[in-house]
């Protein structure tokens, strides 16, 4: 619930009704059957940005980055590993952090192991918005709709109009059979949406990308030492954890050089039931 999860680390919050939440942002049409928890204090990570400042960090450190490169095998040889690309480069490792995605099991068979992974492509949706001005960020605020299905959006950031996705409404597939086309009755999905109750923020597309989700059964992380290896561990973000990227990358390094991690790992094992057992049940929604 998570009303107990904001309460257990004492962040305040309110719950509005439609009446409430539409005087206060005259951008929604809802029904009264809809309850809304509002937090005020929430706020917008830049991912690209973040993702360049974090690579400059990691070449400032001494990493050396090898873009576009696809990992084919990874072999304990001698006590280091051997890492093999498709572009015929062999590189030499003492210890491997595995956070391949929708590839983890292609390289997790390099050392017999596998987890129970499902890939969906998503899609978002950037729109010009018909009223531009009220879905700027100091008056259009991030959300999500907690429904089935669970839609999510922001304001106006990176692109000129408001933005929506929808939360694991893709149709499965694998890291190569993806496609970056859109699905006509995704994106129809995505539009009725913002008809009915954003009608101010839909408006002719700016943009309908495609992406992945790698999910675990559960929606938890992957944290964990790789079967049978001391120096070799896994991260599996299961489609939400951009947002614990430096907790996740810090934790990731303290279990492959000390064997031990400064934050609470135990419920992200790669042992745990779900991810192994033959027919596991799935519990998406977050």
């Amino acid at each position: 619930d998570y009303s107990n999860a904001l309460d257990e680390v004492g962040i305040g919050y309110e719950w509005l009704d439609a009446a409430e939440t539409m005087r206060r942002y005259p951008q929604w049409r809802i029904g009264d059957d809809v309850r809304v928890m509002f937090q005020e204090d929430t706020g917008i990570a830049a991912a690209a940005r973040a993702n360049l400042a974090h690579r400059r960090i990691a070449t400032e450190l001494g990493a050396t980055i090898a873009g576009g490169q696809r990992v084919t095998s990874v072999a304990d040889v001698g006590g280091e590993y051997r890492i093999g690309t498709a572009a015929g480069d062999t590189w030499s490792a003492e210890r491997v952090i595995v956070t391949a995605d929708a590839w983890t099991n292609e390289i997790l068979a390099n050392f017999d192991a596998h987890i129970n992974l499902t890939v969906t492509q998503e899609q978002v949706a950037y729109y010009a918005s018909e009223d531009q001005p009220s879905v700027q960020p100091e008056r259009f605020p991030v959300w999500i709709w907690m429904g089935t299905p669970s839609f999510y959006g922001l304001p106006a950031f990176g692109e000129a109009g408001a933005k929506i996705g929808w939360d694991a409404g893709g149709r499965e597939v694998t890291g190569d059979t993806r496609t970056f086309e859109p699905d006509p009755s995704y994106t129809a999905a995505l539009d009725g949406f913002m008809r009915e109750h954003l009608p101010g923020a839909f408006g002719p597309h700016i943009a309908v990308k495609t992406c992945l989700y790698t999910m675990t059964p559960d929606r938890n992380f992957v944290i964990d030492r790789i079967p049978g290896q001391e120096r070799a561990v896994v991260g599996q973000g299961a489609a939400h954890a951009f947002k614990f990227a430096g907790v996740f990358g810090r934790s990731l390094v303290e279990l492959v050089f000390d064997g031990a991690t400064t934050s609470d790992i135990s419920p992200w094992t790669i042992d745990r039931e779900v991810l192994t057992m033959a027919d596991p049940p799935r519990s998406w929604f977050v």
